[in-house]
């Protein structure tokens, strides 16, 4: 049984008990241990290349890396295929940035042998499989 259905049947049983005369600690060790039990939290990476150091910059660069025995890391060539066009996007959509670029002076980067100003983010989520 999975995490999640673990917890939807403790708050099942649980609120039969609230009905019936309450809830005792051991009923909260019982949750604590089913939360505990299996939870795998599986990081995604997603470095993301932006033309400026702000985080509205425009995206100009990609590579997703995924937690998974023998996957391969994603770069995606075709700016119309990218999942977010700037940083913000990602962040709006759960990815937490772990790694800002370097905040000083900008460049040009036909200049230097970089691909703009390089963010990396993750997003942690559950396994129970």
């Amino acid at each position: 049984m999975a995490v999640v259905e673990q917890v939807e049947a403790w708050v099942a049983r649980a609120q039969t008990k609230l009905q019936n005369g309450g809830l005792d600690a051991a009923d909260l060790d019982e949750l604590l241990q089913a939360v505990r039990k299996g939870r795998i939290l599986r990081q995604r990476l997603l470095y993301l290349h932006a033309a400026t150091p702000g985080i509205r910059s425009q995206v100009i660069g990609m590579a997703l890396h995924e937690p998974t025995p023998g996957s391969v890391t994603q770069i995606e060539a075709e700016p119309q295929a990218w999942p977010y066009k700037t940083v913000h996007d990602a962040i709006l959509d759960a990815w937490k940035v772990i790694h800002f670029p370097d905040q000083r002076t900008p460049f040009d980067d036909r200049e230097i042998d970089l691909l703009g100003y390089e963010f990396i983010l993750q997003k942690l989520e559950d396994d129970d499989e």
